[in-house]
């Protein structure tokens, strides 16, 4: 859970996946850049999504290098992102109290095993 962790390593982890984000979407930014993102992701993970597992961000991230158009990395499309993750296990869920385990795809099953309820 990113509450859980504390700022100086969720600092790091944000550090890690925006680089290997701007390198998978071809993108080529200053170190400057680099920063402010880390701290407007993290600061978007301590006060939106507190409750989220580091797996699930990392998951909202390659979801959505590969599966929107969005190929520009910025806060709106890193919120984006993570609501979207967020509404997946939301549903999943959801799909498992009413026991349609069918119908919850293969990455939000295995996110579910790892991730508390998010309310």
């Amino acid at each position: 859970m990113i509450k859980e962790l504390n700022k100086e390593e969720l600092e790091k982890r944000c550090l890690h996946l925006i680089g290997k984000t701007f390198v998978e979407l071809g993108q080529v930014k200053d170190e400057l850049e680099k920063i402010q993102l880390t701290g407007k992701l993290s600061n978007i993970l301590i006060n939106r999504y507190p409750n989220l597992s580091w797996n699930a961000v990392e998951q909202a991230f390659e979801d959505g290098i590969l599966e929107t158009d969005d190929f520009h990395l910025c806060s709106k499309t890193m919120y984006k992102w993570l609501y979207r993750i967020r509404e997946k296990i939301w549903n999943g869920w959801a799909n498992l109290e009413k026991g349609s385990y069918h119908s919850i795809d293969n990455k939000t099953r295995a996110l579910l095993s790892n991730q508390k309820l998010i309310r």
